[in-house]
């Protein structure tokens, strides 16, 4: 009964974790989406989003530099690095 149970409890928490993926949306409200809107002329900010399915992975691309690197998982928002000039090593093997 415990195996059981152990199973039910992991494949809650594995559906529960799909349906609170957080959206590109969710991600631009959380990080202050105005603050991108000032820009100056010419420069763009794209948002760089690498799903796992349980979770994803937001990167902030500003002419072409990478900043600081957030997993949404549960629909929350955790910051994994402190921004970086390079594209995250790790995350190559997703694309």
């Amino acid at each position: 009964m415990k195996k059981y149970s152990l199973l039910f409890l992991v494949f809650t928490l594995l559906v529960v974790a799909v349906l609170t993926n957080p959206s590109e949306e969710e991600y631009l409200e959380m990080t202050g989406e105005p603050t991108y809107e000032k820009l100056p002329e010419g420069l763009e900010m794209e948002v760089e989003r690498v799903n796992f399915l349980l979770f994803s992975a937001y990167t902030p691309v500003v002419a072409g530099e990478h900043g600081i690197t957030h997993v949404g998982v549960y629909g929350s928002f955790f910051q994994i690095s402190s921004g970086q000039f390079d594209y995250p090593g790790w995350l190559e093997l997703f694309n």
